[in-house]
């Protein structure tokens, strides 16, 4: 039987946050394709504003996985 040491596993919230951001950069890909696919105005800007949000939640979530890896490399 091998002992796993606590150390050894991933940090919830780092989990949490890596497939947070991987669904970030997904959302973010999909209204860049969504962008580029449409010509009406209104859905153009609805694309601008989809495109924008993911934007901004890709940052904030990079940011909070960053400062969490920084965290958890001076505990080592």
């Amino acid at each position: 039987m091998k002992i796993v040491r606590k150390k050894e596993r991933p940090p919830k919230k780092e989990v949490f946050l890596k497939k947070a951001l991987e669904e970030a950069q997904r959302s973010l890909q999909d209204a860049y394709d969504g962008l580029a696919n449409v010509k009406e105005p209104e859905l153009i800007d609805s694309y601008i504003y989809e495109l924008n949000a993911a934007n901004l939640r890709y940052q904030v979530i990079l940011r909070d996985y960053k400062s969490l890896k920084e965290q958890n490399s001076s505990i080592i």
